[in-house]
């Protein structure tokens, strides 16, 4: 269990939650519970689907926040950072955990278009009818989950999601406005290649060269409409990548700073430490 706790990012699951090997988890959130950790982010290994039923809570994924009021679907994708800000104390959620090994064994037809879908619009609205069927299903996989005796268990909840695939989530539509996307084109395309690329490329003017337009117009245009410069959007995904790494993998500061694209270990830690105040061997130990 302990293993599984690390690949979804909280610091314990609640008595009641099962887990069955390190594909699948179902437990409950309610309230400002302290199994989210709300200090780090954490880089996604599962896919976690959160059935929002009451309250409300917020979410930054891949630096974008997001407020989620029930009924709800939060669908949060493997290789995402997530980091969980803050629960009403009302706030109800249950939560399905998933490996990327045991979605590929299920073997859902359209899956990396639904895939896609949920990775860019994290939030699915739900009516009051398709909410009362998506907790009947829940407490259908719960109760089978559960039931360690039957020999056909995983088989069981194959078929289960795969239902819950065909008759439910696949056909949900967004029916909201995504929260953050910024109306200017060219700003919009400008974040769409920093999350691309940033691991890469940490110079303005390689963006500016992909859109064909002056490094200085592409700062001044992001500053406008996001508020923040476009060189601290760069360095917040580099950032967000780093600690999340230090926070959640067993990688070296070396071996994170080679993913990062970093010429060496020093350099990254420089750069770490200028933008966090704390070396990268420090963070991870009081980590």
């Amino acid at each position: 269990m302990k293993r599984f706790v690390e690949h979804i990012g909280i610091d314990r699951l609640p008595e009641e939650a099962i887990v069955i090997g390190d594909d699948l988890s179902l437990f409950c959130i309610k309230g400002a519970t302290s199994t989210i950790d709300f200090e780090e982010p954490h880089k996604l290994s599962h896919a976690i689907i959160v059935i929002c039923t009451s309250g409300s809570c917020s979410v930054r994924v891949n630096l974008v926040e997001y407020h989620v009021e029930s009924p709800r679907l939060l669908n949060l994708m493997p290789g995402q950072i997530v980091e969980a800000l803050s629960c009403s104390d009302d706030f109800v959620g249950y939560a399905i955990a998933l490996s990327k090994r045991f979605i590929d064994m299920i073997n859902l037809p359209g899956w990396q278009h639904q895939y896609i879908d949920m990775y860019n619009n994290p939030i699915t609205y739900i009516d009051s009818d398709r909410l009362m069927a998506v907790r009947i299903f829940y407490a259908m996989l719960y109760r089978a989950a559960a039931n360690d005796k039957n020999p056909f268990r995983l088989q069981v909840i194959e078929n289960l999601i795969r239902v819950f695939y065909y008759g439910g989530i696949s056909s949900f539509e967004n029916k909201e406005p995504s929260q953050n996307k910024y109306k200017n084109s060219v700003v919009a395309k400008f974040l769409e290649l920093v999350q691309t690329h940033y691991r890469e490329q940490r110079l303005i003017s390689f963006y500016a060269g992909e859109l064909c337009i002056t490094p200085k117009y592409l700062s001044k245009l992001v500053k406008e409409h996001t508020g923040r410069s476009a060189g601290e959007w760069i360095e917040s995904h580099v950032i967000l990548e780093a600690r999340a790494m230090l926070q959640s993998s067993d990688m070296t500061i070396q071996q994170i700073a080679t993913y990062l694209h970093f010429p060496n270990q020093s350099f990254f830690g420089k750069y770490f430490k200028r933008a966090t105040g704390i070396s990268p061997k420090s963070y991870r130990a009081n980590k």
